[in-house]
């Protein structure tokens, strides 16, 4: 949407990133407000939580317009708020508002930088506005703002980070991972060069987000036509892309490289590719080497002993999503291992995922990702035996659906799976957001992990035997939900 199109004291929706859109308010920009980084920004207060942020133009819709799409549990007190505010302002045309005033935390004496918006909520005061607020205007409650930069981005993450996973042994529960979210509006492009081997159903929309961001990237893949793609991409957005014909090549050219393969075993040949097992090669010396790929704990582990030994740097970064959210850049990456290296991806994770978050230790990630993985089969098993189950009774999926969609069970998710199960677009490279042998393959190594810790799924097992019949029956490439077609 055009900047122009809001104006101070406006109500709306607004979007940061790692969140839902919020009810919220377009402000005058405080004059110790963080400097925007681009011109299609509007100063927001967020209502209920009372924040501030610079957000950009394209995450604020108008409130009354998107209230019934954005209404959710979690935003109900929020928009309680903004219908107290809209209710008062159209009895009373002079209605006025207390606030709290606005304080910009002040650089350390050790880092005086210009401050970029990460937010803490602030005290009220009393004092009221000093124009009255008309019927279409807003009122405006401020609060106080917490800043950082770009630079000090590191020093949140070690304030932020909770305990980490815990190493689990029998009888032990899992340690709860500190959900560290950076405030990342007003973070750069960063200037080093990336390194991405291209192989995995999300590589496309990875890269893409990627490109349009303004990273520097040299990229190889076994796909020539999605090197040709990318390189116009690039090209129109007059962006530095390099293609690579080997992993070599590009490991050499960068200074961090994100490995996004179809499986564990092709990452094993491009490290072999890399001279993990030559004495005498150092190529990896100095070298971030970010892993991407869909892999067990311990063979993350051991990715990680190989690449340390060689002088490099190893962060897992698990993405928790699909096809369709890694081309919106709306994954959430699950990241352990190095801070640092975590710290030197930020502007990456940014560009390709709404929310990233640092574990603790290798492994750490990959466990979750497995756990996620497993619930999402058991998610869609549970869809389609309903869908099946309204078939065999003589219902239109259709209308089922709808009715579907409107229940608390939806979610973005099975909502997407149900409407592939209406329209039966199982096959189409297209239509595919998850391929059934990623998720099978992916069940398969949770429950692994269930018998390393003696831990019963029985749900788990079930789905994946579901899975596993339909890839008998030829469904490697098809979306997860054609098991509505494979069922018994």
């Amino acid at each position: 949407m055009d900047s122009a199109v809001f104006k101070e004291n406006d109500f709306v929706w607004a979007k940061m990133a790692g969140y839902n859109h919020w009810p919220a308010i377009v402000m005058r920009p405080d004059p110790d407000a963080p400097i925007k980084t681009i011109k299609e920004m509007q100063w927001i207060y967020f209502l209920g939580t009372h924040n501030y942020a610079w957000i950009e133009d394209k995450n604020i819709k108008p409130y009354e317009e998107f209230k019934l799409q954005y209404k959710k549990k979690n935003t109900e007190a929020a928009m309680e708020e903004m219908d107290d505010i809209i209710n008062n302002m159209s009895k009373d045309p002079d209605y006025k508002i207390s606030f709290a005033k606005y304080i910009a935390r002040k650089p350390s004496p050790k880092k005086q930088k210009k401050s970029s918006g990460l937010n803490s909520s602030g005290t009220p005061n009393d004092r009221k506005r000093s124009f009255p607020l008309k019927e279409k205007n807003t009122p405006v409650v401020k609060k106080k703002h917490r800043s950082s930069t770009s630079n000090e981005i590191e020093d949140a993450i070690k304030t932020n980070i909770a305990a980490s996973i815990s190493e689990a042994t029998s009888g032990n529960a899992v340690g709860t991972p500190g959900l560290l979210t950076v405030n990342t509006v007003n973070l750069g492009t960063s200037n080093k060069f990336f390194g991405f081997l291209a192989g995995s159903i999300y590589s496309e929309g990875i890269l893409k987000n990627l490109i349009k961001s303004k990273h520097k990237l040299y990229v190889w893949s076994r796909s020539s036509a999605l090197l040709e793609e990318l390189q116009e991409y690039a090209d129109r957005h007059q962006t530095f892309f390099k293609t690579c014909t080997t992993p070599r090549q590009v490991v050499k050219t960068a200074d961090i490289t994100f490995s996004c393969l179809t499986d564990p075993d092709q990452e094993k040949i491009v490290l072999n590719q890399l001279g993990i097992t030559d004495k005498c090669d150092d190529l990896l010396k100095g070298k971030g080497f970010v892993e991407m790929t869909s892999m067990d704990p311990e063979t993350s582990k051991d990715f990680h002993d190989l690449i340390t030994k060689k002088g490099g740097t190893y962060l897992e970064a698990m993405l928790q999503g699909n096809k369709q959210e890694a081309n919106k850049g709306e994954v959430i990456v699950l990241a352990a291992g190095l801070q640092p290296l975590f710290v030197d991806c930020q502007s990456c994770f940014k560009a390709i995922s709404k929310a990233s978050f640092l574990l603790g230790k290798i492994g750490s990630a990959t466990k979750i990702h497995m756990i996620f993985q497993m619930m999402r089969g058991i998610f869609l098993a549970s869809l389609v035996e309903g869908f099946v189950m309204a078939d065999r009774c003589s219902i239109k999926l259709e209308a089922f659906n709808n009715i579907f969609k409107m229940t608390h069970m939806s979610s973005d998710y099975l909502e997407h799976k149900s409407n592939t199960i209406v329209s039966k677009k199982f096959t189409s490279a297209q239509d595919t957001e998850e391929p059934i042998e990623q998720l099978q393959t992916d069940m398969t190594l949770a429950l692994e992990m269930s018998t390393r810790f003696r831990q019963p799924m029985p749900l788990a097992s079930n789905v994946n035997e579901i899975l596993k019949n339909a890839r008998k029956l030829g469904c490697d490439n098809h979306d997860s939900a054609c098991i509505y077609r494979t069922r018994f």
